[in-house]
């Protein structure tokens, strides 16, 4: 939905609502798909939020929160009285269900995990112990199960009789008689298949599993490599604990780019457009200042130059052109390597490889940029030797930025920090640092003939 009619519908609701007209206000929701509900109720002010949980059902309420983001679902639930909040966990799925509870206060927790339907409730508890991040945080519970021993006929029974949820049930996973994951059957297959052919021998033994441990990145990264809908979790014996759905490894693509996005210019990604002005000033300011002591660190290398610059002004036009250029290189290797790193396509044993690829296209662009550095100076400044030592401080700037751009992440993954949280930061002081360095003590050098 377009964001105009989300802001159109928004004003209907609250108008509504203002005008004493309850029942027009949820009837104009009702009409709406859940995932547009869940936006135009956070368009809402508070205020009027809070009277829409007065009004909606627990199963209503349930439908908005699975579309909504994590701080989204959370900043409502703690709006909730906990005997409603507990209904409204009653209606939504184990793993939404488990990522609102791992926000609340342990005595909380246990209040409203002591008030929902016990059915409901054990499926949540064993959700509990698993970081939200994880295959753990994101599994459902697997509705049915298939035996090697059960023929076609046998599996389509069940599925008839269990009637599970359609939109959820993509493959049928097959158990051993100890629960241990042995196998997995398509539903086209079972439907194709003769009535009377055993399971083992139409399922694909070759399963692709995780343990519940494994990290959100790396389910999505085996979900997309191996095109699957739904991935298996199995414990360290191999038993059957549930499954993550493709829809939840969609939100964590998008979660996680997000994330890795607003890391590399410094930015949380708890941070809001439209979020409090106190949330973005402490989120933001501490890598401005970083950043501002960053810079000064460049300004000193500078100022190791002052006579240099006092005797050809021309140097001081010219610095911003090496140093920005070297960033934006800089900036495009960075980029380049956290995102291979994030999808696994590299790691730290192909350092030297990574070096030796970068280096040959900081020397190819650098010679074409140095080039087109020199015309433009000697052009615009009509001295050759400045235009060589341009030139020069140009190809070998872009050639640190390059080989910082892989050595940078690739040390920050070592350490176990994420790449893409400081990346940027470090990188902008050493291309900077280095231009100027460069630049300068090129210039300084050859000082007698420019």
């Amino acid at each position: 939905m377009e964001n105009i009619q989300v802001h159109e519908l928004a004003k209907n609701v609250a108008r509504a609502l203002r005008e004493g007209k309850p029942t027009e206000a949820v009837e104009v929701l009702a009409r709406l798909h859940p995932a547009d509900r869940a936006e135009v109720f956070c368009h809402l002010d508070r205020a009027d939020q809070n009277r829409l949980l007065t009004l909606l059902t627990p199963e209503e309420i349930g439908e908005i929160l699975e579309y909504m983001t994590e701080d989204e679902r959370h900043e409502v639930a703690t709006r909730m009285e906990l005997g409603t909040l507990s209904r409204v966990l009653d209606e939504v799925d184990s793993d939404v269900a488990a990522d609102v509870l791992h926000e609340l206060p342990r005595g909380e927790v246990e209040q409203v995990l002591s008030q929902m339907k016990a059915k409901e409730r054990a499926e949540v508890e064993r959700l509990l112990p698993y970081a939200d991040a994880s295959a753990g945080g994101l599994m459902l519970p697997v509705p049915v199960v298939l035996r090697p021993w059960m023929t076609a006929e046998d599996a389509i029974n069940l599925l008839r009789r269990e009637k599970p949820d359609t939109d959820i049930v993509y493959y049928l996973f097959v158990v051993d008689e100890n629960d241990r994951l042995v196998g997995v059957v398509s539903l086209r297959q079972l439907v194709i298949a003769d009535p009377d052919t055993p399971i083992g021998q139409i399922m694909d033994p070759q399963v692709i599993y995780v343990g519940p441990d494994t990290d959100q990145e790396e389910v999505a990264r085996l979900m997309e490599h191996y095109d699957l809908l739904a991935l298996p979790v199995v414990d360290r014996d191999r038993r059957l604990l549930g499954m993550v759905l493709i829809e939840d490894v969609v939100d964590v693509i998008e979660e996680e780019a997000t994330e890795d996005m607003f890391r590399m210019v410094g930015l949380s990604e708890e941070e809001r457009a439209l979020g409090p002005v106190s949330q973005s000033v402490r989120l933001r300011l501490p890598w401005l200042v970083i950043n501002l002591y960053t810079a000064f660190l460049a300004g000193w290398v500078v100022s190791l130059f002052e006579d240099t610059i006092a005797k050809v002004a021309a140097l001081a036009a010219i610095m911003p052109v090496i140093s920005g250029q070297g960033g934006n290189d800089g900036i495009q290797t960075v980029t380049v390597i956290i995102r291979s790193l994030a999808l696994g396509e590299v790691d730290v044993r192909d350092l030297f490889r990574l070096l030796r690829k970068q280096v040959l296209i900081a020397l190819a662009n650098g010679a074409v940029i140095g080039t087109l550095t020199a015309l433009t100076v000697l052009l615009w400044k009509g001295n050759a030797a400045l235009a060589v030592v341009a030139a020069v401080a140009m190809v070998l700037n872009m050639l640190v930025a390059g080989i910082f751009g892989v050595v940078i992440p690739l040390t920050l993954k070592v350490l176990r920090r994420d790449p893409a949280q400081a990346s940027g930061v470090i990188l902008t002081t050493f291309t900077d640092v280095c231009s100027f360095f460069i630049f300068l003590g090129l210039a300084t050098l050859l000082l007698g003939w420019i």
